[in-house]
């Protein structure tokens, strides 16, 4: 196993109060395996990324049964430890290519300094090959020019393939990908996906797929994990998920897909009722019961366990399609 979540929980310090982002968070990624994690905005699929990549700010307080990488417990190692794995062996492309990009340097001096701090063997002539050859692999024309660049004079497309490079450059065994395609139009969308498949199976990388975008996660994921108020509500297999969901937030979600289900021509796309609910101020029970048309005295009053079966995990009194 590569990499092993338990009872994951992250808890904010803020001026209103603790925020609780996310709770009992548990998941394992096989190496060579991709991991979808959809939801809506403010779901805790970002924050449990970056809790572990270690990258969460002091306010944050951060609780786990387990938190193991490649054998090590990401819990207890120092920050100088942590170094040596984050951006080495555990790679991030993060959300805003054209903000994650520092301004002021060249697109080559920011490979290279990814290189320099994690590949001390290489010399600065091996820096300026690798960092040719990562140009190459991520379908930038004219290499070259572009390593003389900075983020300004790139488009939104260039600077996440810049981002992809500089998160392959030490050939990490997980990637970490957040929002990959976000601002991104349709055909750029499906350039860096692939991209990103062919890169994963070259050099055998887990991939955590972040995204909102059910699409994009149905055609590239093994496994699809949803969450919901910071908690994993279901998760299976990607065709089991996809074509047989039980928890009513996965189907809303499915369902609010165009073609999904008939409706009139030109009617509304379906979509979840209400929304997502204050984190400072959680309801009672189940999180989605003020959403769930299904919800009932006890969903609003127990937090339903999450219980696994050979075919998925459940957070849910009443999965859909249940006999009542």
């Amino acid at each position: 196993m590569l990499l092993e979540i338990e009872d994951l929980s992250i808890t904010f310090d803020t001026a209103k109060g603790p925020l609780s982002a996310t709770r009992q968070i548990s998941f394992s990624l096989e190496e060579g395996e991709t991991l979808g994690i959809v939801g809506e905005s403010g779901c805790g699929k970002s924050i449990t990324n970056l809790a572990i990549m270690g990258l969460l700010p002091d306010t944050a307080t951060i609780t786990a049964k387990k938190m193991i990488f490649d054998g090590v417990d990401l819990q207890t190692i120092k920050e100088n430890d942590f170094r040596k794995i984050r951006g080495a062996k555990i790679g991030m492309i993060f959300q805003d290519p054209m903000s994650a990009l520092n301004p002021s340097f060249t697109v080559g001096f920011q490979i290279d300094e990814t290189l320099k701090i994690h590949c001390p063997e290489m010399d600065k002539s091996a820096r300026g090959a690798r960092a040719l050859e990562l140009m190459h692999q991520v379908g930038i024309p004219a290499p070259a020019e572009r390593l003389k660049n900075y983020a300004h004079e790139l488009s939104g497309g260039m600077s996440q393939r810049v981002m992809i490079a500089m998160a392959i450059a030490c050939k990490p065994k997980l990637l970490i990908a957040d929002e990959p395609t976000t601002a991104l139009d349709v055909t750029i969308q499906a350039q860096i996906m692939k991209l990103l498949k062919d890169l994963q199976k070259e050099y055998q990388m887990a991939m955590i797929l972040v995204t909102h975008d059910l699409g994009v996660v149905a055609q590239n994921a093994d496994r699809i994990q949803v969450m919901y108020a910071g908690e994993i509500v279901e998760s299976a297999k990607s065709k089991v998920l996809l074509q047989d969901p039980k928890h009513p937030y996965t189907d809303g979600l499915l369902s609010s897909l165009p073609g999904k289900k008939a409706t009139a021509f030109r009617a509304p796309l379906p979509s979840i009722a209400g929304m997502v609910p204050d984190l400072r101020a959680r309801p009672n029970g189940c999180q989605f019961n003020p959403r769930c048309e299904f919800a009932d005295d006890k969903c609003k009053t127990t937090l339903p366990s999450l219980e696994h079966d050979q075919a998925r995990t459940l957070r849910c009194f009443h999965p859909v399609g249940a006999s009542v």
